[in-house]
């Protein structure tokens, strides 16, 4: 389902985390001089609750706060980190908080986590709770602690000293983000923009990049190139200061046009050497030009833009802004408080040197007319508020599940052709440019990246390409027979049998390769031959082909050379996957530029896209693309794509798709052609197979049976459309009449709170490998490979049993209603469609 990248990310992030598979090498002990006051961040609810009677001695001291330096290389001083043990548990279950500070050229934001772990003969355990799951030990040496860090070959040691007083742990704060007071001007104003010795002490509010008083039309017009060199902003974490970030140069045309000024390139642009040295690249997008009396006479010009990394698809969505006429410019104001990476969620903003060299612009009238084209073809957006709805409906209010407010870049519904866009939201306001913001999709590229051009290549040289064999058009080098008579279908349906991980049919996780070192080197594989060496090396699953879903991202990406090698076969040598998706698809639906993820050739030739991820769709590509494949990919009376195999995709005919295994109250989740689905039935009794696409996150696209589609661009890792699919369902029924053959369902008696009260607590519960004991004195804990957590339930009067854990599922209360069958017991979410069913071991399972 989704492509994690937080272990290369945090390679810039985290010491205790990944950043330390490939620096921290060669860790020792440390005398810790460093002054760590005020160098580590803590959460604002952070507390030490005293140990009770009953958690022996040797438990409870390790309770309180603890402070060290790691030592990088050969003795070098690393950064400053902080243990807190929040709460010690008489089994040796213990709640933490891992903190670290920043360091040069290793940890530029400061981080904090909380997790979950356990004391056994004397030595204290716990893994981050990030991706790759780095493994901390700490136990006593005399009165202080002896901490080690374990993540595959990389360790590190570090003795860690009693904080007599926690309250001085915790790192100063940026100053809160305000609106404007009033309509005057006081924030990037032209002085601030001038000055090229300015700086502040954080991020303003989106407001202050738009116009502002008694604005007027531009009095200059700009015609020329803009260069920024590359520069380092300012950064914070959560408010804390960082050491900063990159901004990429650049050197591009922009030309104003109306009160519009527009990038002459608006694809990924990186700097020089980026074939060299892999670096972040920029995303321009249009903007607004205007003037405001306090500006000296100059005109003022602000524009949308997205950070992109060479390697992951994570998007950071930025705002600039400089002061302009006829023949000057001023510095250039950024700032950038919205993303989809959810392990770096990081403000940066600063002032860096613009320059300006008027002159001629390469192809101006086609520019400009394109520009025009795409004003004439834009998705009319409207406000939630404006939702076609008879009545108001709770399931609007709830649109977005369980994701946190903060979670979410952008969402909305798709009806009719027009955008109701719910929110466009960063840390420092509303982002002015919504229809512009890009977003990280992710795995949602599987779907509008791999499928759409799978299915344009089925409605031009005919639905067989569905059955072309992957090994025809690819070497493939694997020493197995386990690509043996693959199809492209196979392929994009994710039923190939390749992978190390998860060798039973019955596994609970149907991605068990996707979040290990081998996927993060294949990610970091920068040519298209390193990527099909590196994906070739995955072993064999003992089935054939078409039996078992086993989610690769470097399937989909041999599935997209297998499909650029058929192109070429069929066009010409100079035929190229993504261009025929971009002209005979994206261009026809009103789409002008997709920029989407590459490799990186070393020799400068034009890589082939990832299609696995990479997309950066905005919401306006969004709403184009669900309405082309709602109406089965027909668009002004051509078929743009095979109307027979979208139906199929879309579980409109045939097969719905193999299971993943995951329960929910209507039957399995399911996978098929690069779109999930779950099941639903109706409260008139009709059921449906809804199809969605899903990327890191928790992004998703839905596309409903009542022609509606809904989106949610988030970073939270919540992955909730129930809440979307119903919302949906409040915009007009997915049927108006109850199915003759639909048989009435009654769920199963649940158990009531006396009942539960005599089932559950004292026993264990669990499937596969995870356990959960249900403690009597309202605590419970939960094992799953080598990870634990804990945390505490309650029964309520009407029958529910509710839980609160630690770490997981984002420290929420989640409320269930519970079934029985002899020894197996039927969890179901009160508000939501999961289901879990787990066998009950009766008393406290060992370990607990």
């Amino acid at each position: 389902m989704l492509t994690r990248p937080g272990m290369i990310a945090s390679v810039r992030s985290v010491v205790g985390a990944a950043a330390l598979v490939t620096t921290l090498l060669a860790f020792g002990a440390t005398v810790d001089a460093r002054d760590c006051a005020r160098a580590t961040p803590l959460p604002a609810n952070t507390r030490i609750t005293p140990p009770a009677t009953a958690v022996s001695s040797q438990l409870a001291k390790f309770s309180g706060a603890w402070g060290g330096v790691w030592t990088v290389g050969s003795g070098d001083e690393g950064p400053c980190s902080t243990l807190v043990v929040e709460e010690v548990f008489p089994n040796g279950f213990v709640r933490v908080i891992y903190s670290v500070g920043t360091q040069p050229d290793l940890i530029p934001q400061p981080h904090s986590w909380r997790a979950s772990g356990r004391i056994e003969d004397g030595v204290l355990r716990f893994e981050l709770p990030i991706v790759t799951r780095p493994e901390f030990r700490y136990q006593f040496t005399g009165p202080d602690l002896a901490a080690t860090f374990k993540d595959g070959p990389a360790h590190a040691t570090m003795t860690a000293t009693r904080i007599a007083d926690p309250s001085q742990i915790g790192c100063p704060r940026l100053p809160s983000v305000a609106a404007p007071a009033g309509i005057k001007r006081d924030r990037i104003t032209v002085t601030e923009l001038l000055d090229t010795a300015w700086s502040d002490p954080g991020p303003v509010h989106n407001d202050y990049f738009m116009p502002m008083g008694t604005a007027a039309p531009a009095r200059h017009p700009l015609r020329g190139t803009l260069t920024i060199p590359a520069s380092t902003l300012s950064s914070a974490n959560t408010g804390c200061p960082g050491l900063g970030g990159p901004m990429p140069t650049f050197a591009v045309a922009f030309f104003t046009h109306g009160g519009h000024i527009v990038p002459a390139v608006r694809g990924i642009v990186r700097s020089p050497d980026a074939k060299v040295s892999p670096a972040r690249g920029i995303i321009l997008s249009p903007g607004r030009v205007w003037f405001e009396r306090s500006d000296r006479g100059m005109s003022r010009a602000s524009f949308p833009f997205v950070l992109v990394d060479p390697i992951h698809n994570g998007t950071l969505n930025g705002l600039a802004t400089f002061v302009f006429d006829d023949t000057r410019v001023s510095n250039l104001r950024v700032q950038i408080t919205q993303e989809t990476q959810e392990w770096a969620r990081d403000d940066y903003w600063g002032q860096v040197p613009l320059t300006y060299a008027p002159g001629a612009i390469a192809d101006e009238a086609r520019l400009r007319a394109g520009f025009e084209a795409e004003q004439r073809l834009e998705t009319p957006i409207k406000p939630w508020s404006a939702l076609p709805a008879a009545t108001p409906g709770p399931w609007f209010d709830a649109f977005d599940g369980d994701a946190a407010p903060d979670d979410v870049s952008a969402n909305g519904l798709v009806i009719d052709g027009v955008l109701y866009v719910k929110d466009c939201r960063t840390r420092s306001g509303p982002y002015p440019y919504c229809r512009h913001m890009r977003h990280g999709a992710f795995s949602v590229t599987k779907s509008l990246g791999a499928a759409i051009a799978l299915l344009r290549l089925a409605a031009k040289y005919g639905d067989g390409v569905f059955d072309l064999k992957i090994a025809d058009y690819v070497p493939v080098t694997a020493t197995h027979d386990g690509w043996q008579d693959v199809t492209f279908a196979d392929a994009l349906s994710m039923v190939v049998p390749i992978g190390d991980s998860g060798a039973r049919r019955d596994g609970p996780d149907p991605q068990p390769d996707e979040n290990k070192p081998k996927f993060f080197g294949w990610m970091a594989a920068r040519t298209a031959q390193e990527k099909l060496e590196r994906g070739f090396t995955y072993g064999r699953y003992p089935w054939a082909r078409g039996e078992v879903v086993r989610y690769n991202t470097a399937v989909t990406f041999t599935l997209g050379a297998a499909m650029d090698a058929f192109l070429k076969q069929k066009a010409g040598p100079n035929a190229h996957l993504w261009d025929m998706v971009v002209d005979e698809v994206y261009r026809p639906i009103g789409i002008f530029h997709a920029p989407t993820m590459h490799t990186l050739e070393l020799d400068g030739s034009r890589g082939l896209p990832l299609l696995g991820y990479g997309l950066t769709p905005t919401i306006d590509d969004t709403a184009k693309l669900t309405t082309l494949l709602q109406q089965r990919g027909r668009h002004d009376g051509t078929q743009i794509l095979s109307a027979g195999k979208l139906d199929e995709a879309l579980r409109r005919t045939g097969p719905p798709g193999l299971s993943t295994l995951r329960n929910t109250r209507y039957g399995d989740q399911r996978y098929h052609l690069s779109f999930w689905s779950i099941p639903y039935r109706t409260e008139l009794g009709c059921r449906f197979e809804i199809p969605f696409m899903l990327g890191y996150g928790g992004n998703f696209v839905v596309l409903l049976p009542n022609g509606v589609s809904a989106f949610r661009f988030a970073d939270g890792n919540t992955y909730d459309p129930e809440t979307m699919i119903l919302a949906g369902e409040a915009i007009r029924p997915f049927c108006t009449s109850t199915r003759a053959d639909a048989a009435p369902t009654s769920p199963p008696p649940r158990l009531s709170a006396a009942e539960l009260q005599a089932e559950l607590p004292g026993n264990t519960f669990g499937a596969g490998g995870l356990q959960v004991f249900i403690a009597p004195d309202g605590l419970q804990y939960v094992t799953v490979g080598s990870g634990v957590d804990v945390g505490r339930w309650r029964i309520t009067p009407e029958g529910a049993y509710c839980r609160t854990w630690n770490v997981a599922d984002g420290r929420r209360e989640r409320c269930y209603d519970v079934s029985r069958d002899s020894e197996t017991f039927t969890f179901s979410v009160r508000d939501r469609w999961t289901v879990l069913r787990w066998t009950r071991t009766r008393g406290r399972a060992a370990g607990f």
